[in-house]
C-alpha cells in the first residue's frame, strides 16, 4: 500500500504526523510519503520518504496559491493508494484529488470553526460569528465528499457527516517514551512545558509564575513562539531570567529533555476550543512519570485525575504555590508519579494505531 501525508503548515517532525501516523505506517511496512513545505530538502527518516516542495510557510498568500497548486501536482505525481491531509487549507486540494478518483482523508486536528471566534483580528464578535458559521459549513460540504475523516477527539468527529470517520486520540507511543521516564532522585529541578507558546495556553503565567516557585528550580519552555511580538514581550518579564527557552525541538530530543524534569504544566485558558480538547502534552508526562499541573477542566477530569493538580488557570500566585506544595510535598509528587505509571497504558498510541489501519482497509476494501 502506498500512502501519502501532506501538509504545508505542520513541521516535518511534527509528533502526531511523522512520529504516530508516518513513522507507524512504515515500521508496518507500509510505502509512505509525507510532503511538507518548508525549504529544508528531501531526505528518509524512519524509513518515510520526506519530500519539500518549498517554503511557503512565511506567507498564507503564498500557501493559498503557489503552495497548494504544487502540492497537488506533487501528490498527483506519487500515485499513491490513500492521500491523507493535515491542514484545513488543504481542502480544496483534498477534493481536487477525489475528483480525480484518488482515495483521500482529511485529518482535522481542531475545531476551526470554534477558534475562528477567538481569532480577534478577524474583527467583531458579529463578524467572528458569520465566519465561524460560513467556515464550519464549507469543512463539512467538502468532507462529505472525500472517502474518510479523522479528528482527535470524539465532539469534532461527531459533527461530521463522513460515512468513514475515526478518532485517533493523541496519546503517546508508549514504547518510545516510557522507557526515558528517569528514578526521582534523579530528576532535576526543572519545570516544563511544551507545545505551542502562547498566551491562552497560559505561558506568561508560568513565567510570571517563576517569581515565587523555589529559587533552585527552572523553567523550561519547548515549543516555538505565537509571534515575535509575543516572544518579545515575555522576554520583558522579570522572570524570563528563571526561563530556558530551548525552541522547537525533534520528538527524540524533547523526550531526552522532560523526561529530566520534575514537573509538567498544562494549564491553558479556559477558551471554548480548549474545554473539549486533550492535551497531548498531559498524555506524554504521564508515560514519563511526570506529574502535571493543569486547568480545572471538566473534561480532562477522567483522563489525568490521580496523576495531576487541577488549579483555576491565569493566577500566577496560585501556580507559583501550588508547584512549591508538590516540591516539598514528597509523598504526594511519590503517589501522583505512581497513579501516572498504573494509568498510562490505557492511552497508547500503539492501541489508537490500528484504527487507521482499519480505516485505510476499509476505505480500499481491504480486509482487516
Amino acid at each position: 500500500m502506498k500512502i501519502c501525508h501532506f501538509t504545508t503548515v505542520h513541521p516535518r517532525e511534527d509528533v502526531r504526523i511523522f512520529y504516530k501516523e508516518c513513522s507507524s505506517l512504515a515500521e508496518k511496512g507500509y510505502n509512505v510519503t509525507l510532503l511538507v513545505a518548508d525549504g529544508k530538502g528531501n531526505e528518509t527518516k524512519n524509513n518515510v520518504e520526506i519530500i519539500d516542495i518549498g517554503d511557503y510557510r512565511t506567507s498564507r498568500m503564498k500557501r493559498l496559491f503557489l503552495g497548494r497548486k504544487i502540492m497537488l501536482k506533487k501528490a498527483l505525481s506519487l500515485d499513491s493508494d490513500i492521500y491523507h491531509f493535515h491542514d484545513p487549507e488543504l481542502l480544496p486540494i483534498g477534493l481536487k484529488l477525489k475528483k480525480k478518483h484518488r482515495k483521500v482523508i482529511y485529518d482535522c486536528h481542531e475545531d476551526v470553526a470554534k477558534q475562528i471566534l477567538y481569532k480577534t483580528w478577524l474583527g467583531p464578535l458579529l463578524i467572528r460569528t458569520f465566519l465561524s458559521k460560513a467556515y464550519d459549513k464549507y469543512e463539512k460540504r467538502i468532507s462529505k465528499q472525500l472517502d474518510g475523516l479523522v479528528s482527535v477527539i470524539d465532539e469534532i468527529t461527531n459533527k461530521f457527516e463522513v460515512i468513514n470517520k475515526i478518532t485517533l486520540k493523541n496519546y503517546p507511543v508508549i514504547n518510545e517514551i516510557a522507557t526515558k521516564q528517569k528514578p526521582i532522585h534523579e530528576r532535576q529541578n526543572k519545570i516544563v512545558y511544551i507545545g505551542s507558546l502562547s498566551k491562552v495556553r497560559g505561558i506568561k503565567d508560568y513565567i510570571e509564575a517563576m517569581a515565587d516557585v523555589n529559587p533552585e528550580y527552572e523553567l523550561i519552555l519547548i515549543g516555538k513562539f505565537s509571534s515575535d511580538e509575543f516572544h518579545n514581550e515575555c522576554k520583558e518579564l522579570k522572570s524570563w531570567r528563571r526561563v530556558n527557552y530551548m525552541g522547537f525541538l525533534p520528538l527524540e530530543k524533547a523526550i531526552d529533555v522532560y523526561s529530566n524534569c520534575y514537573l509538567g504544566l498544562s494549564v491553558l485558558h479556559p477558551e471554548k476550543n480548549y474545554l473539549t480538547s486533550l492535551p497531548t502534552k498531559g498524555f506524554e508526562y504521564m508515560a514519563v512519570g511526570i506529574p502535571t499541573v493543569m486547568s480545572d477542566f471538566d473534561y480532562w477530569r477522567p483522563y489525568f485525575d490521580g496523576c495531576a493538580v487541577f488549579i483555576t488557570p491565569q493566577n500566577p500566585k496560585n501556580l507559583a504555590d501550588t508547584i512549591n506544595h508538590l516540591i516539598v510535598s514528597t509523598d504526594e509528587y511519590q503517589k501522583l508519579v505512581h497513579n501516572c505509571n498504573e494509568k498510562i497504558h490505557q492511552y497508547s498510541w500503539e492501541n489508537e494505531f490500528d484504527k487507521l489501519l482499519n480505516l485505510y482497509n476499509t476505505i480500499l476494501n481491504l480486509p482487516k
